[in-house]
């Protein structure tokens, strides 16, 4: 069964975003003052490999999902000069990405996943995808509010304070949800395990 190891919200991603903090700050400066379409274009690739896969899980469809971080980072275009510097820009942008996406969850609840390039892996590669869309299913079960605590924590490497930040309540409350998340994650991840090796079985 495929798992998925937790240690701490805390990862090599959160280093290496702080480190990237004060180049995306020249950038946000640099649209918001001079309508700097290069400095756009920077922030635009820099965070498409950051930004593109947590909402991704959300969305659920490749369409849709570029359309959606379009829209972010339209956004980020026309409010750079609202970025006040108090957060991380990686905070700023990921709290305008969690609105869209909860916009989306509203429009596509429990919209099953379509078909991707999964259907044509290589036989060597089926193991690696099936244990991917374990736990990409596994994740859709999850409440909203667990979903991005895990999807910050776990895969972007935001800490407490600014997993709080983007979905504006407290860091008590963000731990509280990592933990619940936590424990339900697993059950779904055993409980599908299971179902997906009984239909394996002749």
């Amino acid at each position: 069964m495929a798992t998925l190891t937790m240690e701490g919200p805390m990862t090599g991603g959160a280093v290496k975003a702080a480190k990237g903090d004060g180049a995306d700050r020249e950038l946000v400066r640099a649209i918001a003052e001079h309508a700097d379409v290069d400095a756009f274009e920077r922030l635009y690739h820099g965070y498409r490999h950051r930004l593109g896969p947590f909402m991704y899980r959300f969305v659920r469809d490749t369409f849709a999902h570029e359309e959606a971080f379009n829209d972010v980072m339209m956004t980020v275009w026309r409010k750079a000069a609202t970025y006040n510097g108090a957060s991380k820009v990686s905070t700023w942008i990921f709290s305008i990405a969690y609105r869209h996406c909860l916009k989306a969850l509203q429009r596509r609840q429990h919209e099953p996943l379509g078909d991707s390039e999964d259907t044509l892996a290589a036989p060597d590669e089926r193991g690696v995808f099936e244990q991917r869309e374990l736990i990409e299913r596994a994740l859709s079960g999850l409440s909203a509010e667990h979903r991005l605590v895990v999807e910050l924590a776990y895969f972007g490497g935001h800490n407490y304070r600014e997993i709080s930040e983007i979905a504006d309540c407290p860091e008590n409350t963000v731990k509280t949800r990592i933990f619940h998340a936590r424990r339900k994650l697993k059950a779904l991840m055993q409980a599908l395990g299971e179902t997906a090796a009984e239909e394996r079985t002749p």
